[in-house]
């Protein structure tokens, strides 16, 4: 697991697992000291757009944006980079 550094607060990882490449952050997620692994997103197959989402968007979101995402995560929604910071799930074919 290769983690990238995004603050004193904050490191971003990606899990290759068997739904996915999945995007995670080490994070306080009730303020008390307490830090764990929490998943944001699930790439599926898709590493290129795990690489770019832990590296680029990452550090960009703010706090609030963190926790959202980690309370909205679903392992088996899947997500693929259409352009820029935009993503659209992936369809099931």
């Amino acid at each position: 697991m290769v983690s990238t550094f995004i603050d004193s607060d904050m490191r971003a990882t990606i899990q290759n697992t068997n739904y996915g490449y999945i995007v995670a952050v080490y994070f306080d997620l009730h303020r008390n000291g307490n830090y764990q692994w929490h998943r944001l997103r699930n790439f599926g197959d898709r590493q290129g757009d795990a690489i770019e989402f832990r590296d680029y968007d990452v550090p960009k979101l703010e706090d609030s944006q963190v926790r959202l995402l980690i309370k909205n995560f679903d392992i088996n929604r899947k997500y693929q980079r259409v352009n820029g910071r935009k993503f659209k799930v992936q369809s099931e074919s």
